[in-house]
């Protein structure tokens, strides 16, 4: 499944993204994970794109609609594992600049 999510023990949850997220099926997956977990009251979350392998405009839409449906929730949103080509594609875009990015999940949740 290319979007998973878990609630650690912190309270933060981890939105697990892989494969490829683009048009279609995988963004609205995401988008449903995320609005999911504010319902719940969720407040702190870290999408790990570790294993993203490649992502188009309709994924990166995506990710910033859910930092701005987070940010509206009073909650913060970061990402962890970014690959140098996802890096590359977040920096040409100015996504890098809108939240935290963590090389690893370990430094995103401690």
């Amino acid at each position: 499944m290319p979007v998973e999510a878990r609630q650690l023990d912190s309270g933060t949850a981890v939105v697990t993204i892989s494969g490829r997220l683009s048009m279609g099926g995988e963004t609205e997956r995401l988008d449903a994970t995320v609005k999911g977990l504010l319902l719940k009251d969720t407040k702190k979350f870290v999408l790990d794109i570790t294993a993203l392998e490649y992502l188009d405009s309709s994924g990166i839409g995506m990710v910033v609609s859910c930092l701005t449906n987070v940010k509206k929730a009073g909650g913060e949103l970061c990402v962890a594992g970014a690959n140098p080509r996802i890096k590359r594609i977040f920096n040409m875009t100015g996504v890098e600049n809108m939240m935290p990015m963590f090389a690893t999940l370990t430094e995103a949740t401690t």
